[in-house]
């Protein structure tokens, strides 16, 4: 099984859960807020890229997928 570095998706995704938590704790300082606000804003945007750029390779393949099945159905009217 691939190892996911601090950078995967699904530990950003994480991370940002845990910084909902702590900002929803009333003991959590306006000074840890903010840090932990501004982390979170980042990783969003990270996540938010990482999603774009997924969904970029997955267009790309499916316009291969279809220029695939489109020669195939070329070949097969020969």
């Amino acid at each position: 099984m691939k190892k996911q570095d601090s950078s995967s998706f699904e530990n950003m995704l994480a991370r940002i859960d845990e910084i909902t938590e702590k900002l929803e704790n009333p003991d959590t300082t306006i000074d840890e807020g903010i840090k932990l606000f501004e982390e979170g804003v980042k990783l969003s945007a990270l996540c938010k890229a990482k999603l774009d750029e997924a969904g970029g390779k997955i267009t790309e393949l499916k316009g291969e997928l279809d220029n695939l099945q489109k020669s195939e159905f070329k070949a097969d009217k020969n």
